[in-house]
């Protein structure tokens, strides 16, 4: 990050501003933190809760670049923070997502940094702190929206672990971004718990129900059993050194 943007970035007081201006630096110098090939078919369009979501043109890009995510992570924190030398990540995940690539200008050298605008005369429809930019409700409200979403999508994968992000959608306002997150998360603790040798039978049923969509009428013990091999196998398994 360059100096000036640093001193925006120091001054931003809400977090709100400083997501919005994180995430226009990385828009700005992408090609630089991951290489013009990479950037040519990847794209940075959502940060939240230090997790940068990035749209690929191609799913074989999203693949490819999830297995450099390691050094994509280590490299942009470097970049976005370079007085904490790797302390402190403030990006801990990269998702990738195949997407729509925006033709975004490169602004001219001598352009003014980027600061996000706080308007008075616009407000939070709920707690009525003016926004900034052309947000409609304010990053704290949005946070605990967000979290009350995550929430009820895993209360009704808790209810119905089988259910698909269309089913979901009926029950829970969401978008698909979320419910995967909210379900892999729930389906790794389920394995999990699943793999312990003490699991009952409800645990591993539940694991794999949530981990192939399968409603319980249609549980066998194959299914089960090649569920629960396929998950040793993808925890277990170390590749091979090569000499």
């Amino acid at each position: 990050m360059k100096d000036a943007e640093l001193l925006v970035l120091q001054v931003l007081k809400t977090p709100r501003a400083r997501k919005e201006f994180l995430l226009h630096v990385l828009k700005v110098h992408w090609a630089d933190y991951i290489g013009h090939t990479a950037a040519a078919h990847s794209q940075p369009y959502r940060l939240e809760d230090g997790v940068l979501y990035v749209h690929t043109d191609n799913p074989m890009w999203s693949t490819q670049l999830h297995m450099l995510q390691g050094k994509l992570l280590g490299n942009l924190n470097r970049q976005l923070a370079p007085e904490l030398k790797g302390r402190k990540r403030i990006i801990r995940q990269i998702k990738f997502y195949h997407g729509i690539i925006e033709d975004l200008p490169r602004p001219e050298p001598d352009t003014e940094p980027f600061m996000p605008r706080r308007d008075p005369d616009r407000r939070c429809p709920v707690c009525g702190v003016p926004l900034i930019g052309d947000e409609e409700i304010c990053s704290a409200c949005r946070r605990k929206q967000v979290q009350e979403t995550r929430r009820a999508i895993r209360r009704e994968l808790e209810k119905r672990p089988w259910l698909s992000y269309e089913d979901c959608r009926k029950l829970v306002d969401c978008d698909k971004i979320t419910f995967t997150d909210v379900k892999a998360v729930l389906e790794e603790r389920a394995l999990d718990r699943a793999l312990d040798p003490k699991a009952t039978d409800r645990e591993i049923a539940f694991a794999v129900m949530v981990n192939t969509g399968t409603p319980p009428e249609n549980l066998t013990a194959e299914l089960e059993e090649r569920t629960m091999e396929r998950a040793r196998r993808s925890r277990y398994y170390v590749p091979a050194r090569r000499k």
